[in-house]
Parts: C-alpha cells; sequence; structure tokens
C-alpha cells in the first residue's frame, strides 16, 4: 500500500513538472491524522519559491485527479504536509493481505557475539547476540538468504590461548574465576604445553558457551567457525600474506611488514608481521573476511564489541585493497556494528550482579534472574550505537510499566477473546467497515498494516529498535480495541470485530517472535 501511495504521488509531482522526485511517505504518530503522510510539498514548493501550503493545495488537486479507490479522502495540515486516509476498502485489503516479502536471494553472513574462549559470556556480549539473532530473524523474513556465524578465536598460537594454558598448568593466574577453577579440575594437562593445555580448556570453555547460547539465549548459529583449524592450521593466513605482498600492497620498516592502509582510507598503516617474525591478528581477520567473499557472500555483517571500534577503518581499507564488492545497499564492505556498553541500575542506583564470575557480569546471571524475554526486549530497545542502562527495578515489575509485560499481556488478552466466543452463535452480519467506525479499531487495523513496512526498514536500515518500538505500540492499540469493541452482542457474535482481533493477535505475535519473545497465551 505504501508503494501504491508513493507512486501516485510521483505521478503527480512529475505532472507538475517536477524532474525525477523523491518522496518521503511516514505514518502519523496519531491515526487520527491519516494512515500516511508526505513532507513532499514542503520540499518541493521551496525549491520553485511557492509556500510549501499552496503547493500542497495543488498537489493534492493533482493526486485526486488520478488516484484510486485507495484513497479516502486528502488533507492539507501544518505548514503544509499532506496527510492520507485510506478507505475502508483499501484498509481491509491490507490488514489481511498475506505477507509474502519477495525472495531478493542475497547471500548475508552475518557474525557476531564470537567472543573469546576465555570465560563466560558478560553483559556486554548479549547487545550482539540479541541485535545479530534479531537482524538475520528480520533479513530473512525479508527475501535474504542468511547464514548466522560464529567466529571461535581459538588459533594456538593467540596470547589469550597461551595465558589460559599458563593458568590450567598453575603457572599463571589469567581468567581465573570459580567456573575456570572447575572446569579445570575436570580436565587432565599431564604432559601438556602451555598451547596444548590452553587449547584444551578453551574448548571446554566453547562448549559450554555454546550450549548456554543455544538453550539459554534460544540464538542459532548455522556455522562454528575455528581459527585454529580453518586459518591457522589450513595455511589460509600465509596465503593471505603472500597474496598481499604480491599485490604490492605491503612494505618493510624496522624489521616489520606493514600494510598500506592509509592509502585506502585508512588512518594509519598497520602491522601485519612483527619483528619477531609473528603474524598480528590483523592478518587472520584479512584471511578471514576474503574467505567469506570466497564462499559467494555479497553482504557481510560484524557485530563487534566496543573495543573494537578503531579496527573498522582498517578493514574497510583492506576491503577496497582486495576489491571486496560494496553491499547491495550499498556500503563498504564489512558491514560494521559497534555494541556499545551495557551498565545496571535499580532504582536509579548502580549496580554490580554476579554470583559467580568476581568483577564481571555474566550474562547467564541476569538470564536467571529476570528471564529471557526481559533480557531479550530490553537489549534491542535502544539503538546498538547508543549505551545502555539495563533497569532491574522496572525488569521486576509485572505490571504495564514493564514493556515486555505490557506486550505479553496484550496478547495473551486477544488469546481471551477467542477462547471466550467458542459456542457463542454468530451475530447478525458484520462488515469490516461498521467496525472500523470505532476510532480504537481503525487505529488497530491502520497499525496492522504497518508490520511489513517496519519489517522493510530494520531490513534496510538495521534499525532492530523498531521492532519494540512497534511492538508496544501495537499493543496500545490491541488493548484500545479491547477496551471499546464489543466482540460478543446481545445478538452473538461480532465477526468481523473477531477477525480484527484474530489479525492483530498474529502480528503481535509475529513482532515478538522476530524479537526471538514468546507470545503467551495467558498471563
Amino acid at each position: 500500500m505504501k508503494e501504491r501511495i508513493e507512486l501516485v504521488i510521483i505521478e503527480a509531482l512529475e505532472a507538475m513538472g517536477v524532474v525525477s522526485p523523491e518522496v518521503a511517505l511516514e505514518r502519523p504518530a496519531d491515526s487520527l491524522h491519516g494512515d500516511y503522510s508526505t513532507n513532499a510539498a514542503l520540499v518541493y514548493g521551496k525549491k520553485i519559491s511557492v509556500s510549501p501550503r499552496e503547493f500542497a493545495g495543488k498537489l493534492v488537486e493533482k493526486i485526486l485527479e488520478t488516484s484510486s479507490g485507495d484513497i479516502e479522502k486528502i488533507e492539507v495540515a501544518g505548514a503544509g504536509f499532506i496527510n492520507f486516509f485510506l478507505s475502508d476498502s483499501a484498509l481491509e485489503q491490507a490488514t489481511y493481505k498475506v505477507r509474502d516479502f519477495v525472495k531478493t536471494g542475497e547471500m548475508v553472513n552475518i557474525e557476531f557475539i564470537s567472543t573469546n574462549p576465555t570465560g563466560e559470556l558478560h553483559i556486554g556480549h548479549g547487545r550482539s547476540a540479541f541485535f545479530g539473532d534479531t537482524l538475520a530473524r528480520v533479513l530473512a523474513l525479508a527475501g535474504a538468504n542468511v547464514t548466522r556465524e560464529f567466529y571461535i578465536n581459538d588459533s594456538r598460537e593467540s596470547n589469550q590461548i597461551r595465558e589460559l594454558g599458563k593458568t590450567a598448568l598453575g603457572t599463571g593466574e589469567q581468567y581465573k574465576t570459580p567456573e575456570l577453577e572447575e572446569k579445570m579440575r575436570a580436565l587432565d594437562f599431564s604432559g601438556n604445553s602451555e598451547e596444548e593445555a590452553g587449547a584444551k580448556l578453551a574448548s571446554a570453555i566453547q562448549a559450554s558457551n555454546r550450549k548456554f547460547i543455544e538453550e539459554g539465549l534460544g540464538v542459532h548459529f548455522d556455522v562454528w567457525y575455528s581459527e585454529d583449524k580453518e586459518l591457522r592450521a589450513s595455511g589460509a593466513n600465509d596465503k593471505i600474506l603472500e597474496l598481499l605482498k604480491e599485490k604490492n600492497l605491503t612494505y618493510e620498516k624496522d624489521g616489520a611488514v606493514w600494510l598500506k592502509t592509509t592509502e585506502y582510507g585508512d588512518d594509519e598503516d598497520r602491522v601485519v608481521v612483527r619483528s619477531d617474525g609473528t603474524m598480528t591478528y590483523f592478518v587472520a581477520d584479512i584471511a578471514y573476511h576474503q574467505n567469506k567473499f570466497d564462499r559467494g557472500f555479497q553482504t557481510v555483517i560484524d557485530v563487534w564489541g566496543a573495543d573494537h571500534h578503531g579496527h573498522v577503518k582498517r578493514m574497510q581499507a583492506v576491503g577496497k585493497m582486495l576489491g571486496w564488492p560494496k553491499s547491495l545497499r550499498p556500503a563498504d564492505q564489512p558491514i560494521v556494528f559497534i555494541a556499545q556498553l551495557v551498565s545496571l541500575s535499580d532504582g536509579g542506583v548502580s549496580k554490580k550482579m554476579s554470583k559467580r564470575a568476581g568483577n564481571v557480569v555474566s550474562l547467564r546471571d541476569l538470564v536467571e534472574e529476570f528471564g529471557i524475554d526481559i533480557v531479550r526486549w530490553f537489549f534491542n530497545e535502544k539503538a546498538l550505537s547508543t549505551q545502555m542502562t539495563f533497569d532491574m527495578a522496572l525488569a521486576r515489575e509485572q505490571s504495564e510499566k514493564n514493556p515486555v509485560y505490557y506486550a505479553q499481556y496484550a496478547h495473551a488478552r486477544l488469546v481471551s477473546i477467542v477462547e471466550k466466543v467458542r459456542g457463542v452463535k454468530e451475530g447478525r452480519t458484520n462488515k469490516f467497515a461498521d467496525v472500523v467506525q470505532i476510532p480504537s479499531a481503525r487505529a488497530l487495523a491502520s497499525k496492522i498494516t504497518e508490520f511489513p513496512e517496519v519489517v522493510m526498514h530494520v531490513a534496510r536500515e538495521y534499525a532492530v529498535q523498531a521492532l519494540t518500538s512497534y511492538a508496544t505500540m501495537l499493543a496500545i492499540s490491541a488493548n484500545a480495541f479491547y477496551r471499546d469493541v464489543r466482540i460478543i452482542n446481545d445478538d452473538g457474535v461480532n465477526t468481523a470485530a473477531l477477525a480484527l482481533a484474530i489479525r492483530a493477535k498474529e502480528t503481535l505475535a509475529e513482532t515478538l517472535a522476530l524479537l526471538g519473545i514468546h507470545s503467551p497465551d495467558r498471563m
């Protein structure tokens, strides 16, 4: 529906002599102001020195000359905004239309979490986990062919694995927690070198983390990519380094080998081989991303922690060096998202909560304390690029103050409507047009029609937080509908109102499912 109205506006603008117009069509905050609104008159009126409101009037006249039955009326508001009201038939069609997203075939690889196997996941990993998982669900629904990937930082040559090995053999203290000590007691490190002991302990940690990710967080990965097996042992790191040298993209200075990243947009050149002859982690990063493009992925998305902010420019510089394609958006690759920090508060007071891991706040503890639905919603409520505070007091609330409880309760209410009508006779013939004369019913129908637009917005802009906003607004509309509309009248069931309630229930459940949140039938 949105695309059809956009086309009508564009055709009207072209008829008025506007060349190659672009139109922004938005949803008004209040459905009483229309189903859609555009600022086209403000944009193009100024360009030809006509007041936006005057231009809006002329544009409306031109639209009305050719508009179809989709539009019931058009109003000019404020400084020149144009508000569109759908006809009842168009609104009904959009409300009950089967959501058939076009399969784009876009090959997308999204890598997220990818924590070092040196300990449990902390709350910072939660932002990457839930953003990545939700974005993958949305991209798949929107038509992409999505592969979810976890990169295991388990190279035997890494400092983390060596330090972990020292701890396992009793010659170091790095990463030691009560949990780690428990795992160490269950393993035999006899005769192991530091690398061997570290790899063995890392494998046990990774197995535990994988089980928690899959069962505790409900996050599925298609590929668990081992740095040690896929890059180090296979010789992929050596091959990519040779390729960079062959392309004359490296030089030697101070006994080290440097990559010419400044020539491709980086702030400084980067070392790829240290003066002692060992490769830097950067080489493995390059080899890994080259492997993704070699596997045929058209869009490569990385979700990294806040401490990786400085890596973005260097990786995108390498992409230009090696000719990695731009994404279909288009954007430089890899497309990188940085998960900002998470803090805890309880009643406005900063808190630390950890039962097991010393100074590290465990994601497992948070999930056990508040439940996966609460944690998933709260972590996806804010844009990934902003810092967030997990409000423990609000998370404990079982009232409309808690947005998760509010949305789930709305779903349970809609389920109760369906249960109540069982066995009740059908009333007089009811029509959609009659039901939507009630403002809250029309607002609910309009909000339902917004679902595919929200999905496509998230898929284009990667704005996962828009889903929680939409779920909240849909729940508000559903609760107002429940308050105002009688499903069962004296003569029986209002079938049109019941159908709208069922459609709202389905849409709310689908939205919550994209967030990985349950839709309970009872609260």
